[in-house]
This record gives structure tokens, C-alpha cells and sequence, in this order.
């Protein structure tokens, strides 16, 4: 009986979006007619196909496909959105409060409010006028970073507030060091796109260290010890990171038929040297 309800569990979130491929096309145009997309309903003929090659320039890298069956998505997003919300229940109350007097050193500065505008604008001009789609990756982890950054600048937030955001930023912060080692610039085909790539991420890389070394900000336990401390922060960036990329960013995908932050197939070479197989959300997802 489990095994027909996930089958139908499976089937439905499959029917989302028929038109994927069961695995990402090649990076390159191989055949001459690769196929990028199937039918509105799923068709396999060339009729209805989607090829490659009439895909606008970028799009080919970020094609979402079948890589993992609907029936393990279903598992996955069932059992990370729960785990992720009872952890992000459990583990906010117990947060350390940020002493009000301190409150002014959470307001970024006026270079950095500067630079924040500008980089999310550029950002958003870049994700808006790409291939049909490409703004849903202003979801992508980096760029998540970019919207919490002009949050910080902009928005009249609580002390506290500011607090959770700065220790969630120190180790999201790695993404950005992941995303200038191993880059995947497969859909970055704009004018002065690949440079602002780079220079857009060395500034996530900045700013915490500006915050953590002019003493804005500190990653020592007010009270926890320093293990416990690193533990609670590193866990629960991995839940929220997992709660809205299952949660969210799984169904967009599917829907939009775009592998937004890898969710659907892992990233190319070199970027895939640690995360590859059907397990890569798993690897990932441990941060």
C-alpha cells in the first residue's frame, strides 16, 4: 500500500511539469539535435520537442531534468521540510540575545550600504533581462546572501533580528568562497557578466571579515560554549538552507523546468567534484 501511494505521490509531482528530460543534456551540442525539453504534455516526438539549440544563450546549462525520480523527491522534500522546521522550532528560542546597547553596531555603514545597492541592483538588472526564467535564480544561495545583505542595509529590523542574520551569514558565506573556487559561468553570457560574477562574490567574501575584524559582529558564544555555540549556528544555517531549497526551491524547479541552485541534477565539472550520484542533496545540504 506505501509503496502505491508513493507511486501516486510520485506520478503527481511528476505531472508538475511532464516536459523534463530524465537526465540533464550534455553541456555541448553533440548530436546536432539534443534534446533540451519534451513535450507540453510529455510528448516524444520530434513535433514537440524543445531542442538545445533554439534554447536562448545560457538557458542549455540550467535545464532541469528527471535526474532523481519524482517518487525520491517526494521522500526528500516530505522529510527535510519536516526535519528542518521541528530543528528551526527547537533550536530559535535558545538563541543568544544581543544586548541592546550594542544595537548601533549591527547597522552597516554607509560604503557598505553603498556597495550593497549596487551589487544586488546590478544583480537583479542581470537576472531580469537573461532567458525566460533566469530571475527565479536570485534564489541561488549567493544571491539570497545579496537580498540579506540589502535587508541589513535597508529595512528597519530588529537588534535581534540583525543578530540571527549576521551569524547565519559567517557560514553561508562559504557558498560564496565554494562558488569563486569552483565557478560554473555555463549561463553568464551577458556583457561584463563573468567579471561582475567574480567581483560580486569576492564582496560576500569581504564583508563578513570587515564586520568579524572591525568588531561589529563576533562568532564567541555569549554564554554556550564554544562548541556548542558553533554546532547550534552551523545547524540551524543547514536547516533553513534546507527548508527553503526542499521547500521552495524543488518545486520551482520542476515547474519552471530550470535546475535553480542544483536541486535537480548536480552542478558540472569541476563544481561536482564533492557533490555527484543521487545523494548530492544529501552532501550538500550538510553544508
Amino acid at each position: 500500500m506505501s509503496s502505491q501511494l508513493l507511486t501516486l505521490a510520485g506520478n503527481i509531482f511528476k505531472s508538475f511539469n511532464p516536459s523534463l528530460i530524465s537526465s540533464p543534456p550534455p553541456s555541448t551540442e553533440e548530436s546536432g539535435h539534443d534534446v533540451c525539453y519534451l513535450g507540453p504534455n510529455g510528448e516524444e516526438d520530434h513535433q514537440h520537442y524543445i531542442y538545445c539549440k533554439d534554447l536562448p544563450a545560457g538557458q542549455r546549462g540550467m535545464v532541469g531534468s528527471w535526474y532523481i525520480h519524482p517518487e525520491r523527491h517526494v521522500i526528500e522534500y516530505i522529510a527535510f521540510v519536516t526535519i528542518s522546521y521541528i530543528i528551526i522550532r527547537m533550536l530559535t528560542p535558545t538563541l543568544s540575545k544581543y544586548p541592546a546597547k550594542k544595537a548601533d553596531n549591527l547597522n552597516p555603514p554607509l560604503f557598505i550600504k553603498i556597495a550593497t545597492f549596487f551589487f544586488f541592483t546590478c544583480q537583479l538588472a542581470y537576472k531580469t533581462s537573461g532567458y525566460p526564467g533566469k530571475v527565479l535564480f536570485m534564489a541561488m544561495p549567493c544571491n539570497v546572501l545579496w537580498t540579506m545583505w540589502a535587508a541589513l542595509c535597508f529595512l528597519p529590523l530588529k537588534s535581534q533580528t540583525r543578530h540571527i542574520m549576521y551569524q547565519l551569514i559567517i557560514p553561508y558565506t562559504g557558498l560564496a568562497i565554494v562558488a569563486v573556487a569552483a565557478p560554473d559561468a555555463s549561463d553568464l553570457v551577458m556583457w561584463m557578466e563573468v567579471p561582475f560574477f567574480f567581483l560580486m562574490h569576492c564582496a560576500l567574501i569581504a564583508y563578513p571579515i570587515y564586520f568579524l575584524q572591525s568588531g561589529r559582529i563576533s562568532v564567541l558564544p555569549s554564554s554556550d560554549g564554544m562548541v556548542s555555540n558553533f554546532l547550534k549556528w552551523w545547524t540551524l544555517s543547514c536547516a533553513y538552507f534546507a527548508l527553503f531549497y526542499f521547500g521552495v526551491g524543488v518545486p520551482l524547479s520542476v515547474v519552471f523546468g530550470i535546475n535553480l541552485n542544483y536541486m535537480l541534477s548536480p552542478p558540472p565539472a569541476p563544481a561536482n567534484m564533492f557533490m555527484s550520484g543521487p545523494n548530492f542533496r544529501l552532501q550538500s545540504t550538510l553544508c
